[in-house]
C-alpha cells in the first residue's frame, strides 16, 4: 500500500502528496463508520484510482495531534497531526495579547508539543525588546523570537526549528503574520496576505484552510486560518499546572464557594495586593474555570436528552408490544 501525507482538508475531498505527486483523495466509506476522519498531518494508505485521483484506505498512527473544544457544541475539534513544534504567532500591534499567549502555551502543553513563541512585526514599535522582558515573565523554557515577516528581520532564526523532517503549524489570531511568514520560508508568495484594520489590528482570514508546505529548506510548514475562539480541554491537572499558585490560594479563602473578586477572606485578592499573581494571571484563571462549568454544562445537557431518548424508545416500544398483545387476544 503506497503512503502519502494529508497537506489539504476541504469539505468533500483532500488533497494528498506522495513525494513530487499530488492526488485529489476521498475516503473510503468506512471512516463514516468511525466518525474519524483524516486530518493535515496526517500519513495515510492510498490507493491510485488515476493519474491524478486516490482514495485513503486507512490513517497510519499519529505521533501527536493538537485539538481544541469544537466552538459552540460539546466534544473536541483535530486542529492538525504529527506536528514536532507549535509556532505561536503575536503581531507587535494590536494583536499583542498575554492572556492570549498563555492559552497557546496550555494547548502546547496538553498537546505534549513544543512550543515556540513568535513576535512578528518588529518593525511596528520602537522598542521591541520590552515584549520579550512581558513575554519572559509568563513562559518558562520556551525560545521567543522577535521577527518581521515583511522586511525579513531576524526571519533566519526560525529556521532552526525546521531541520531536517520536522513539522511547524503556525496558531495565532487573523492579522498576526501566519501567511507572511509562510511565504518567507516558502520563498515565494505561495500564501494570499492582506492588510490588517488599524483600530484592531485584525485582518480578514486570508487562510481559509490549513495547509501544510514542503519547505525549499528542509522540513515541513502548516499554516492555518486565524482562530477566533481557542478552546483548551481544561482539566483539573492542566489548570494545576498553569495556575498552580492560584490553585492553591484558592483552598485558602474563608468561603468555599469565594469568587476571587470581592469576596470577604479572599485569600488569592490579598496576593494580587502585594504584586505577587497579577490580575491578568487572575482573569485568564477564571476564564478557563467559566469555560469548564459550561462545557461541564453542555455535556450534561446532552445526556440528559439522550436519557429521556432513551425513555421515550422504551415507553413506546412497551406499547407496541402491550398493541400486539390485545391484538393477538382479539383474534383468539
Amino acid at each position: 500500500m503506497k503512503e502519502a501525507r494529508v497537506i489539504q482538508e476541504h469539505k468533500t475531498n483532500y488533497v494528498i502528496l506522495d513525494g513530487d505527486r499530488e492526488y485529489i483523495a476521498t475516503v473510503r466509506g468506512a471512516f463514516f463508520a468511525d466518525g474519524l476522519f483524516p486530518k493535515v498531518g496526517d500519513y495515510v494508505s492510498y490507493g491510485e484510482v488515476t493519474v491524478d485521483q486516490a482514495v485513503i484506505e486507512e490513517i497510519r498512527p499519529r505521533t501527536s495531534t493538537i485539538t481544541r473544544k469544537a466552538v459552540g457544541m460539546a466534544g473536541e475539534q483535530v486542529i492538525v497531526t504529527n506536528v514536532d513544534t507549535i509556532f505561536i504567532v503575536m503581531g507587535l500591534d494590536g494583536d499583542f495579547n498575554l492572556s492570549r499567549l498563555e492559552r497557546y502555551l496550555l494547548l502546547a502543553r496538553q498537546s505534549s508539543v513544543k512550543a515556540v513563541v513568535v513576535l512578528n512585526k518588529s518593525d511596528s514599535v520602537e522598542d521591541p525588546e520590552s515584549y520579550i522582558k512581558q513575554v519572559s515573565e509568563i513562559v518558562d523554557g520556551v525560545s521567543v523570537h522577535i521577527v518581521s515577516a515583511t522586511t525579513g528581520e531576524n526571519m533566519e532564526s526560525l529556521l532552526v526549528h525546521l531541520e531536517g523532517d520536522a513539522t511547524v503549524v503556525l496558531l495565532g489570531s487573523s492579522g498576526s503574520g501566519k501567511s507572511t511568514i509562510t511565504n518567507w520560508l516558502m520563498a515565494e508568495d505561495s500564501q494570499e496576505v492582506q492588510e490588517v484594520r488599524a483600530d484592531d489590528s485584525r485582518g480578514k482570514h486570508t487562510t481559509t484552510f490549513r495547509q501544510l508546505f514542503a519547505l525549499p529548506s528542509g522540513g515541513y510548514l502548516i499554516d492555518t486560518p486565524g482562530m477566533r475562539e481557542l478552546g483548551v480541554q481544561s482539566t483539573e491537572d492542566d489548570e494545576d499546572a498553569v495556575f498552580e499558585k492560584i490553585e492553591e490560594l484558592a483552598k485558602q479563602c474563608q468561603f468555599a464557594n469565594c469568587d476571587h473578586d470581592k469576596s470577604q477572606g479572599c485569600a488569592v485578592i490579598k496576593v494580587i495586593e502585594t504584586g505577587e499573581i497579577s490580575q491578568r494571571q487572575l482573569a485568564n484563571y477564571l476564564k478557563l474555570q467559566r469555560e469548564r462549568v459550561s462545557e461541564n454544562s453542555k455535556k450534561d445537557k446532552e445526556l440528559s436528552r439522550e436519557y429521556k431518548q432513551t425513555q421515550r424508545d422504551t415507553q413506546k416500544g412497551y406499547r407496541a408490544i402491550q398493541k400486539r398483545n390485545r391484538s393477538g387476544k382479539s383474534s383468539n
